[in-house]
């Protein structure tokens, strides 16, 4: 390339050495060596990227493992709750129980979710409360000290989300998350209550869904289902009504 008189002429005479467009110059001495580093010499500048880092908070966007278990058919009004170890139904203390599971620990409308629980809780002492996390155990305390405590509700650390699947607790699409009428909400719940989204804990995950249900003391469902989306906000006044 370049090696006609003229053109090196041309270029001596613009000041430009002859060899400057020579991708030659930039491949490595010994191309067969073993050195990991040796192939940076291919390149005549920095990667700019090699040191990038994200915030740890960021892996909470991530697509979750599956959990150990199948998700099943969310339980119905009228049907029985399921029974697990972590959350045995009937209710041990044969008082009905009010579950909910909050989406994450960082999350603007589980925030609100939960305070209403606790609100309920104490007005109703009849009804067990319990709310059930997917984040680790420290990063719900962490968030539960935050909100000032859990009173006089119970809280349940999920971390494999084998009991949201139990209850036909997914993964969430786009829709449900990020659609607008959830950042309308969003804006109204910082606007009426000061309630803004928190840092998210990578051990929990954005795409999980919530839900609440009610189950009285036989172990049978008398009001709940699944989140619709992002956010809603489950009326528990009206769920305190149903036993």
């Amino acid at each position: 390339m370049f090696s006609k008189f003229t053109t090196k002429l041309a270029l001596k005479q613009a000041g430009i050495p002859t060899n400057a467009f020579d991708t030659n110059q930039f491949q490595s001495k010994s191309t067969n060596s073993k050195d990991p580093k040796a192939t940076n010499e291919l390149i005549p500048f920095n990667n700019p990227f090699t040191n990038l880092s994200v915030p740890p908070s960021w892996k909470s966007w991530a697509t979750p493992a599956p959990p150990p278990i199948g998700v099943a058919a969310a339980p119905l009004v009228g049907g029985f709750a399921p029974s697990s170890a972590k959350l045995p139904m009937p209710p041990p203390d044969r008082r009905p129980v009010l579950v909910c599971f909050l989406r994450n620990t960082g999350c603007a409308f589980a925030e609100k979710t939960f305070l209403d629980l606790r609100t309920i809780a104490n007005k109703y002492p009849n009804i067990q409360c319990v709310a059930i996390s997917h984040s680790s155990c420290a990063a719900t305390e962490r968030w539960v000290t935050a909100l000032g405590g859990s009173w006089a509700v119970s809280i349940v650390v999920d971390e494999d989300r084998s009991l949201y699947a139990a209850w036909g607790l997914g993964v969430s699409n786009s829709w449900h998350l990020v659609a607008p009428p959830v950042g309308i909400a969003a804006r109204k719940l910082w606007n009426e209550e000061k309630i803004w989204p928190r840092e998210v804990d990578p051990s929990g995950n954005r795409w999980q869904t919530g839900g609440s249900w009610v189950v009285d003391r036989s172990g049978n469902v008398r009001w709940g289902g699944a989140m619709r989306s992002a956010a809603d906000i489950p009326n528990f006044k009206e769920a305190a009504t149903t036993v």
